[in-house]
């Protein structure tokens, strides 16, 4: 295959199945929306206020609350985009063969995981819009830039839904996702979500540091305190490009798989 995948997206035919996606969700709305409200209502309570009444000091200059509250916010979006483009993308390719029946139109295959691809994203991007609410109950949002929050896990969620789908295009049983979940669920604890990475031993710092997880956390930190810099232009750039390799990547593994 010569040439970009990305550069064979119809968006218009990305967009098709997005909405074809974003239609079954309406009618299963009830259940998709306490989910996100539930767990990170509870995780809050727990580390915030159970960890944060530990902690007397603040970390990195603000209240463990609010710095805990940026991470279990990314990590909640994330984990969203992660099995809807594992468990959810695979029961549509294999067991629904849903795949096969958008392929029979004119779709493209490129098309078909980028609005795969896109439509997890999306929903990590909405997850995170309600749990800002609950964060603005708790006080923990103070800077107006916090708008700016769901676009950057969006682009995060972007490139980590794309490295599932990619996976998910390789594997040939759905007990294959053990070892994925696996790493992708440890890779949360080391992305400074919960902790400072620079309490890590460096060896795990510079691996943090090189997961564009850990940068869509601390970004989103920076707006949720106000406290952009030069830095937060790397993490952004970071982001943005690591989602772009990964996309390419997974758009790649399923042409490879859909047409062999």
């Amino acid at each position: 295959m010569s040439g970009s995948t990305l550069l064979q997206i119809d968006f218009f035919d990305a967009f098709a199945v997005w909405r074809r996606n974003y239609d079954v969700n309406l009618r299963l709305w009830k259940a998709e929306v306490l989910p996100p409200l539930l767990e990170p209502a509870v995780s809050i309570l727990a580390f915030g206020w159970g960890i944060g009444s530990l902690i007397a000091a603040k970390v990195t200059g603000i209240p463990y609350l609010m710095f805990v509250g940026a991470g279990i916010l990314v990590v909640t979006g994330l984990v969203r985009a992660i099995l809807e483009c594992t468990y959810g993308a695979y029961f549509r390719m294999v067991y629904q063969s849903t795949y096969d029946a958008i392929l029979s139109t004119p779709i493209g295959v490129a098309s078909l995981g980028a609005g795969e691809i896109l439509w997890a994203a999306s929903k990590a991007a909405f997850d995170s819009l309600l749990i800002m609410v609950i964060l603005l109950l708790f006080d923990i949002l103070h800077s107006p830039m916090s708008v700016l929050i769901p676009v950057v896990i969006m682009v995060g969620a972007t490139g980590l839904a794309a490295v599932a789908f990619a996976y998910t295009a390789s594997i040939s049983s759905i007990y294959q996702y053990n070892y994925f979940i696996g790493v992708a669920f440890s890779s949360l604890w080391i992305c400074g979500a919960y902790f400072p990475v620079d309490r890590l031993p460096l060896v795990l710092q510079y691996l943090s540091w090189a997961l564009p997880i850990t940068s869509v956390v601390d970004l989103s930190r920076d707006l949720m305190t106000g406290r952009l810099d030069s830095w937060s232009m790397l993490e952004a750039a970071w982001i943005i490009v690591s989602a772009l390799l990964a996309g390419e990547i997974a758009l790649r593994r399923l042409s490879k798989r859909m047409y062999q």
